[in-house]
């Protein structure tokens, strides 16, 4: 009973029966107008004769015009005498009380005409009612398997009206809902393989600290040589960790949305410039040598602190994987549409199913040498997406490796 009287079914209830009732009003108000018309007409046209009997024959009494009035006279014979001239005959009602009955009969006919169309439109009106409340119980029934999880439901309506806009939108939200359960499984599952990846990336360059600890602490007598090397190896690997940490920490930060990125203008040449001297130590660690062929022209937008973190870890990865006595080239280009960023090594060849799971977290590629996280490229482009740029990478064999960032060029002030 709340969906059949809920406030709109009373609303639409007393319109119905309000315009019932006003029609039935306006039909017996003409009717009662037209029957007292006719009751003056009669009044009038008795009136007019009375006056002319009583004029025509003044010896007449008014107790005779009185029972000539009240149709107490032979009827047939008067009727006779008035059809020879033209009166009440032909459609003509034969009396002024005939038409007046026939008014009577007419309203009689008309209120129950009425009453039955009212009754009618009363019944469809209930019938759709009880078809919209099943509708409405059945969109309750899908949002209850919608707040249950069920997700896998077809509900589409291609009908015209209200409820079935209202189906159709509602499908909509459970493909949405769907669409959104399925993503947040999807980032379950790799924020689970990534807690395991991080635990494995910690726990063995951690266990490697804990060994060389213990060694140092158990042999009070080691050499300088080899205690120096124990040093070395832990400052080592905590640097690692370290880097680990941070770098994480930096995705987190970019997937959380905290970070508000700067759109500046920049000079290529001073970013690359700015990269190769924080990465200097480690080209020569690697007997690699840096090489920015960059011009003062090219420009690019963006935030500084984040894209230098970008090149930075594109640029170490190349280090990294060069071989020794080779040369690792930094190079830009631009044209009406998009500033070009070049980053190429000597390395080993990335075969072409690698390339597509490159940026991936804590993917490794098969030249990726045994210590590598593969966490330093899925920033870089993590940053380089959330900055409007996108980021590929191209490698041949004898010819290494390249990777291609593209931004929209913009002029420099």
């Amino acid at each position: 009973m709340k969906l059949y009287w809920n406030k709109e079914t009373k609303r639409l209830a007393v319109i119905m029966v309000s315009y019932g009732v006003i029609l039935l009003t306006m039909c017996n108000l003409v009717i009662a107008g037209y029957r007292a018309a006719v009751r003056r007409e009669y009044n009038q046209a008795a009136a007019a004769l009375i006056g002319g009997v009583m004029e025509t024959y003044p010896e007449a009494s008014e107790e005779d015009l009185i029972r000539v009035l009240n149709g107490k006279g032979p009827v047939e014979d008067g009727e006779k005498i008035l059809a020879r001239y033209g009166i009440f005959s032909g459609d003509s009602p034969v009396t002024f009380a005939g038409r007046e009955s026939s008014m009577n009969a007419l309203q009689l006919y008309l209120n129950l005409l009425l009453s039955i169309l009212l009754i009618a439109l009363s019944a469809v009106f209930f019938c759709y009612l009880s078809g919209r409340r099943k509708r409405i119980s059945t969109l309750c029934r899908y949002m209850e398997e919608l707040s249950r999880g069920n997700y896998e439901l077809d509900i589409q309506n291609n009908a015209d009206d209200e409820l079935s806009g209202l189906k159709n939108e509602l499908y909509k939200l459970t493909v949405l809902f769907r669409e959104q359960a399925r993503q947040a499984m999807k980032n379950r599952r790799a924020l689970a393989d990534s807690v395991a990846d991080i635990s494995h990336q910690i726990k063995t360059p951690l266990a490697s600290v804990t060994v060389l600890v213990d060694n140092l602490s158990e042999n009070e007598n080691m050499d300088q040589i080899t205690r120096r090397r124990f040093v070395a190896e832990i400052s080592k690997q905590l640097s690692g960790i370290t880097w680990l940490v941070s770098t994480l920490l930096k995705l987190s930060k970019l997937d959380a949305g905290v970070i508000c990125l700067e759109k500046e203008p920049l000079k290529a040449g001073e970013l690359a410039q700015e990269v190769c001297a924080k990465l200097e130590l480690n080209a020569e660690w690697h007997q690699v040598t840096l090489r920015a062929d960059i011009p003062e022209t090219v420009g690019l937008s963006g935030d500084r602190k984040w894209l230098s973190e970008a090149l930075l870890n594109i640029v170490k990865n190349a280090i990294e994987h060069s071989p020794a006595e080779s040369t690792v080239r930094l190079a830009a280009e631009e044209n009406d549409l998009y500033t070009l960023l070049t980053v190429h090594n000597s390395g080993d060849e990335i075969p072409p199913e690698e390339q597509k799971h490159l940026f991936e977290r804590f993917y490794r590629s098969g030249p990726a040498r045994a210590d590598s996280v593969g966490i330093g490229l899925a920033l870089a482009k993590e940053i380089i997406v959330r900055q409007g740029g996108y980021i590929t990478v191209e490698s041949e064999r004898e010819k290494g490796t390249t990777f291609v960032i593209k931004f929209l060029k913009i002029p420099l002030s």
